[in-house]
């Protein structure tokens, strides 16, 4: 079965300005997890798992993506840049920036929306901020701020040759993965706003309250 979704690109425009500092480095998902598989904090890590992001550099590997791959012209789908542009995480990034750990099969990662991590991760541990108790707010530049629809665009779009209608207000919800203990209005993500490029097709979300 082809992708339910087309995926968030590996660089995001609010990361840009990250990418090109030396310390600029993609520590991978692995790394993410340390700190981010707390309850308490909201479990971001296992939210990924369950995501279409986890699975999409699998994707490029199944017969659908072969065929679709075939029909275009461009190869090998697992190295066509076509593809990996909206598959795999610093796919266009060279080795040195690029973590020991960093492993591109594990497809979109935390990075492709939040920017290189390992100063985050080394920042992070050299501290207690990581403490379940403690709500950490970063200095400017250690990671980018959510991504934009803007942003995500870059991938869900009609490019893609297993496009659907996307509006930000109507994905955003379902890949949300908010800290719990950083108050929100509880009706916060049924409110977002419909953005003016959103493709008309799309229907505003039902977030159902837990």
């Amino acid at each position: 079965m082809i992708a339910k979704f087309i995926l968030v690109s590996t660089l995001d425009l609010l990361a840009v300005s990250l990418t090109g500092s030396d310390d600029a480095i993609y520590a991978g998902v692995g790394s993410c997890r340390k700190c981010h598989l707390a309850t308490v904090s909201g479990d971001q890590y296992e939210k990924w798992v369950e995501s279409e992001h986890s699975n999409a550099y699998h994707i490029l590997t199944t017969d659908d993506a072969k065929k679709i791959a075939k029909d275009k012209n461009l190869g090998d789908p697992t190295k066509a840049v076509e593809c990996l542009k909206c598959h795999v995480t610093a796919y266009d990034q060279p080795a040195k920036k690029k973590g020991e750990k960093f492993d591109a099969t594990l497809g979109i990662q935390c990075e492709s929306c939040h920017g290189p991590g390992q100063r985050h991760v080394d920042e992070r541990l050299d501290s207690d901020a990581g403490s379940d108790d403690k709500i950490v707010t970063l200095p400017k530049g250690e990671l980018a701020p959510m991504p934009t629809a803007e942003s995500c665009r870059k991938c869900h779009n009609k490019e893609s040759p297993t496009y659907r209608p996307f509006a930000y207000n109507k994905f955003f919800p379902v890949m949300a993965h908010n800290d719990p203990r950083k108050k929100r209005p509880a009706d916060y993500l049924e409110k977002l706003p419909a953005d003016p490029a959103d493709d008309p097709a799309a229907v505003a979300p039902k977030v159902h309250k837990k």
